[in-house]
């Protein structure tokens, strides 16, 4: 650790490692006027107030946060 060294910004793309990190699917809905319709998980159903509800079958890595 003691021969650290920043790398450049312009160094970073010259790094190899194991690959993008996976995307994990997370499939929600909300109710609109009685009809269900896809919506963002990170994202609050329309209207702001409700939070979307998970489809089963999601990968358990799903993992999402909704802003404050």
């Amino acid at each position: 650790m003691k021969n650290l060294k920043k790398i450049g910004r312009q160094n970073l793309r010259e790094i190899q490692g194991a690959g993008p990190i996976p995307v994990h699917p997370c499939n929600c809905f909300c109710y609109i006027n009685s009809t269900k319709v896809w919506n963002a998980c990170n994202q609050y159903c329309p209207g702001g107030e409700v939070i979307p509800g998970v489809e089963i079958g999601n990968d358990p890595k799903c993992d999402y946060k909704l802003p404050l």
